[in-house]
């Protein structure tokens, strides 16, 4: 249920925010998730649930730089190439 959350909230944030595909998504699904999970415990386990799970996932996200941002930097670099003019 924890993969089926995040998948589900992340969608979901992506799509509320119009399509962008940041890291931002995954904070935000890991803080709903979070909170999903943590139902049964009422509002505080619910807010403190949110909190860790954005909070890691924040913190993983910038230790190693695996979001869609460094991934997108990443195959920008790999596809570069130079745009000559044609003179016709």
């Amino acid at each position: 249920s924890l993969s089926a959350a995040f998948s589900g909230f992340n969608n979901l944030v992506k799509m509320c925010r119009g399509g962008v595909d940041d890291s931002w998504n995954a904070v935000w699904g890991s803080a709903m998730t979070g909170a999903f999970l943590n139902r049964a415990g009422g509002p505080q386990a619910m807010i403190s649930g949110g909190a860790s799970y954005a909070g890691f996932t924040y913190v993983l996200d910038k230790f190693f730089a695996t979001g869609p941002a460094a991934q997108q930097e990443q195959r920008s670099a790999e596809l570069m190439y130079t745009d000559v003019p044609l003179d016709y």
